[in-house]
């Protein structure tokens, strides 16, 4: 019942969310950003409490050991239209590893998607297992 609410607040764009601060003692793992998003401001949501995720220099620091929930809204402007959609993705973290995101426009669908970083995987990163949160 919660994730329907949550979705609603996100979409809808929750400009009141505070700004995500990890407790001091809190384990914490990284989330390189693609370059197409290195930049932007999320939203993050943990334990069912959502905040602003700021990135710095193209990571993310998201708490180990949780699921997190990471949202993205995209809007683009060109000749007479408009385009926006707001893809989303939950993982399960965990300490021992670091991960890369990145976001993808083809066609009329935009899709947001998490690999683990892994230097023994000939290309560097391997799949993670995500549930897709939003339909674009």
């Amino acid at each position: 019942m919660a994730i329907p609410a949550l979705l609603v607040c996100v979409l809808a764009g929750c400009v009141g969310l505070p700004s995500y601060q990890p407790p001091v003692d809190a384990a914490m793992v990284d989330v390189k950003l693609s370059p197409n998003m290195r930049n932007d401001t999320m939203t993050l949501c943990v334990d069912r409490t959502c905040y602003r995720a700021h990135p710095s220099k193209g990571h993310l620091k998201v708490p180990a050991g949780k699921r997190v929930m990471l949202f993205r809204n995209f809007v683009a402007g060109g000749y007479q239209v408009t385009y926006s959609c707001h893809p989303g993705v939950s993982f399960q973290t965990r300490g021992d590893l670091a991960y890369y995101a990145d976001f993808e426009i083809r066609a009329d669908r935009c899709g947001f998607l998490v690999f683990r970083l892994d230097p023994t995987s000939r290309i560097g990163v391997a799949w993670e297992p995500t549930e897709r949160l939003t339909k674009s």
